[in-house]
């Protein structure tokens, strides 16, 4: 009885701990490598037709901390779980079965290389990569309603930072404290907040007003005490736009080494900002989502084409990796690099939904 009562208490059903007791679930090595007949480069698909498969959101890296582990999102039995996949072995792990937790939450601690979070309705745990194993942290308390942003850590794992919509006009960002469970809300806003994303290394907070389409300024910083709130990117002459138009910049992502952000400006390029929010275009050409490495010097993007480009920072020199990425499924491939800038991961559509791997360190 006392059991029973302790499960009750974490908000877990019989049912889930029956699924729960299979956890960790190797599903064995199912992906599979095939040469792209455009660049001859070596993609490792890392799924097979049995369990259809998405990243990431790719504003952070997807790899666990030690690099050892992609994580992913699968279909397994019919739900959507959280897996890692072992990028020496191959080997697909389920990590949950509960149709409750929302793997599209998750996010690795970038200090604790077997640690996760993600959410459980407003809850938020923090689960073992290695044993399976779920702790409630905390939880994001109401007003609330609908969905939360994802998780995004601070680069020591001490802060969860998120977002949600209050009421019908006032959205919130949030800060969860990893050691104690606590929350507190850092900013309040009467626009729709998007993207919200912890610097990798001071206590500030990116997000954006959220349209869908031109803002009239998308981009924001906040401090993270809910202090300073600010536009961000903001050329306010239009002899400085990049494009005719106001600007609208898109798919932003923190450069972990350099504290800059990558953004897709209008389709037109690839830019790289500075917290000062000063911008140089590296790239011209119609991206659609792009990450740098950890330590800025490379860019992996791609394009409406389903095409996978590997960029230069310093020069804006082009490479392509990899085609067909959208052939049959028409995803996005939301790619990012591994923490040590070995890799480059994505999602694929070019003959099924799966995630797929292209290793960097052959190129010539």
């Amino acid at each position: 009885m006392f059991a029973r009562l302790c499960f009750l208490t974490l908000g877990l059903t019989v049912a889930d701990l029956a699924r729960a007791a299979t956890l960790p679930r190797d599903l064995g090595r199912e992906g599979r490598a095939y040469g792209d007949p455009v660049t001859g480069l070596t993609v490792t698909e890392l799924t097979g037709p049995e369990h259809p498969a998405d990243n990431l959101y790719f504003h952070f890296s997807n790899f666990t901390a030690d690099n050892r582990h992609v994580l992913l999102i699968a279909s397994v039995d019919g739900v959507r779980s959280l897996c890692r996949v072992e990028v020496e072995s191959g080997h697909l792990v389920q990590l949950t079965a509960d149709p409750a937790f929302s793997p599209a939450s998750a996010c690795p601690d970038p200090t604790d290389a077997r640690r996760v979070y993600l959410l459980r309705g407003a809850e938020v745990w923090a689960l073992d990569v290695e044993t399976a194993a779920a702790r409630r942290v905390g939880e994001i308390p109401p007003p609330h309603t609908g969905g939360f942003t994802q998780l995004s850590p601070s680069g020591d794992g001490r802060w969860l930072a998120t977002g949600k919509q209050r009421d019908a006009a006032q959205w919130e960002i949030g800060l969860l404290d990893t050691a104690s469970g606590a929350y507190r809300p850092v900013l309040t806003q009467g626009f729709r907040i998007g993207h919200v994303q912890h610097h990798p290394g001071t206590p500030v907070i990116f997000y954006v007003w959220e349209t869908g389409g031109y803002a009239p300024q998308r981009t924001w910083l906040v401090n993270a005490d809910g202090t300073g709130n600010r536009p961000f990117y903001a050329r306010t002459n239009p002899a400085e736009w990049f494009t005719p138009l106001k600007e609208w910049v898109t798919h932003e992502a923190w450069v972990p080494g350099t504290g800059e952000m990558t953004m897709v400006n209008d389709k037109l390029g690839l830019m790289l900002v500075n917290r000062a929010g000063e911008a140089r275009l590296v790239r011209e050409g119609r991206y659609w989502h792009a990450a740098a490495g950890p330590d800025g010097s490379r860019i992996v993007a791609d394009d409406f084409e389903g095409r996978l480009w590997l960029v230069t920072t310093a020069t804006g020199e082009v490479r392509l990796l990899a085609t067909g990425l959208r052939e049959t499924v028409r995803v996005h491939p939301h790619p990012s690099f591994d923490r040590r800038g070995h890799f480059v991961q994505f999602h694929t559509g070019r003959e099924r939904e799966t995630v797929a791997l292209i290793d960097l360190r052959g190129l010539r």
